[in-house]
């Protein structure tokens, strides 16, 4: 998922994902891991082959298992406030249900996990026991084309996951699975299994806008007309961050003007490369790119916020000084936490979205039947219930008890989650389109914004980059 987390090593970069070290290129990769990767793809190879086609490869883990295993995710409270709440509960249960079972813990960024889980990945000895992987190419795809992690289909056979959070075509399991060919996500064999939904949308202080004659937007025009009105009452419009390494908003803000100037449907065919002519260099793409040039010149947003981290961003917002927050609904339980009922969440009506990052099994797990299990419990009504009360979208559908004691605003979300499914009017984040563009978008929207480039050159250079990746692989 794209969310606010972490982005990679460029110069620029504060949201989730692209160059730096998150584009090296397969060649770098392949030189830099030499003949151990070359030894380890070939074994890895045989056990993908076993645990694809082999149901009695695969089983429960015994009720004595013992030892010290561990799990990797991307769940640092700064990214995702409720995912990283759920996993002492999560933990604990484990350790219960195998007593002799000792988990240990690691959350790392998503420029740390990109570098990492490759070379780790490789080899028994390195590799953890469970792992989160980060849809799209950079991250998962990586994995999945140098057979380092499991397809999962076998372990559905027997805990039948994937019928809980909506057959094997949700959106939730086409974006983690992939062809034979591995070359793009969509459809094929499923790698990893998702326990969230995410949407980006745009949280609001109702006092502020009362408070310079503003109403809370229920519509695009509404929110623009918003946007002025804050801005000429002398008050900061959009909390917003820029600096590295830790903010993700110049993408989300992007990605939602080409929601509202592009049709779901071309931007998820650009995502997932399928089709003819997919591109970004459109008049509606520019037209998204000059609205966000228009809105820095205005001073929407947050002074110097060149400079300003996620937290920064969020903490502006949480202590009343900004009406809005541009971000995705993990943020929620931040937010309401502070803010209560003075918040508000609103959506356009297409949204940059998808589940959150899902559970992997490295093809050199230590114990791929206990992963299957716990991945198991990250679907269990605890978990389940538990994310709901945190600020996450819970994917197994909830009661309407549970649903009408969640807060507001992660109301707002779901409700939003859930007809932007059905309607597909969801486009998932568009630095999922090949490797390295977050890292390179997120640069040319800092140039955008610093008056160094302009629309048409970004969104030309984008889709030059696209281009080349596509013709060379």
């Amino acid at each position: 998922m794209t969310r606010a987390k972490d982005l990679a090593t460029g110069p620029l970069r504060p949201p989730r994902r692209e160059g730096g070290p998150m584009s090296l290129s397969r060649r770098m990769r392949r030189r830099t891991l030499g003949i151990t990767v070359l030894v380890a793809a070939l074994v890895a190879l045989a056990t993908f082959t076993a645990a694809g086609s082999a149901g009695s490869a695969v089983g429960k883990p015994p009720a004595n298992v013992s030892g010290t295993f561990q799990e990797w995710n991307w769940d640092l409270a700064v990214d995702d406030p409720g995912e990283h709440a759920i996993l002492p509960l999560w933990i604990k249960m484990v350790e219960k249900k195998w007593p002799h079972v000792k988990l240990v813990n690691t959350s790392m960024t998503l420029t740390a996990q990109n570098d990492k889980l490759p070379l780790a990945f490789a080899s028994a000895s390195s590799a953890p026991t469970l792992s989160q992987t980060n849809e799209g190419l950079e991250n998962q795809g990586r994995l999945v084309q140098d057979n380092l992690i499991m397809p999962l289909d076998p372990y559905d056979n027997i805990y039948h996951w994937y019928q809980r959070i909506g057959g094997k075509s949700s959106l939730a399991l086409a974006v983690n699975s992939w062809p034979s060919s591995k070359k793009h996500f969509g459809s094929g064999q499923v790698y990893a299994v998702p326990m969230t939904g995410t949407v980006v949308g745009v949280f609001y202080n109702k006092k502020i806008l009362s408070s310079v004659g503003a109403k809370a937007p229920t519509n695009w025009a509404t929110f623009v007309k918003d946007l002025a009105i804050v801005t000429k009452a002398g008050k900061t419009a959009i909390a917003y961050a820029g600096g590295q390494p830790t903010a993700f908003q110049p993408s989300h803000v992007l990605w939602m003007l080409i929601n509202h100037y592009v049709p779901a449907a071309k931007s998820l065919a650009f995502v997932s490369h399928t089709g003819s002519n997919a591109s970004v260099d459109t008049k509606a793409h520019v037209q998204a790119a000059t609205t966000i040039q228009q809105w820095t010149k205005a001073g929407y947003f947050a002074k110097s916020f060149q400079g300003l981290s996620a937290d920064d961003a969020l903490n502006m917002f949480d202590q009343g000084k900004a009406a809005f927050f541009i971000e995705g609904n993990w943020y929620a339980g931040a937010v309401w936490s502070a803010l209560h009922n003075t918040a508000g969440f609103w959506a356009p009506p297409v949204v940059t979205g998808g589940p959150g990052e899902g559970w992997s099994i490295p093809t050199h797990s230590p114990n791929p039947d206990l992963a299957a299990a716990m991945l198991g419990l990250t679907l269990s009504p605890q978990i389940q219930t538990a994310l709901l009360k945190n600020g996450d979208i819970p994917l197994v559908p909830q009661s309407a008890k549970a649903l009408a004691k969640a807060q507001p605003l992660l109301r707002s979300a779901g409700k939003i989650w859930d007809a932007t499914v059905k309607s597909k009017q969801i486009v998932p984040y568009m630095d999922w389109a090949y490797p390295a563009f977050l890292n390179q978008a997120m640069a040319g929207i800092a140039e955008l914004q610093g008056g160094k480039t302009s629309p048409a050159k970004l969104m030309s250079s984008l889709q030059s980059q696209y281009e080349a990746y596509w013709k060379s692989h």
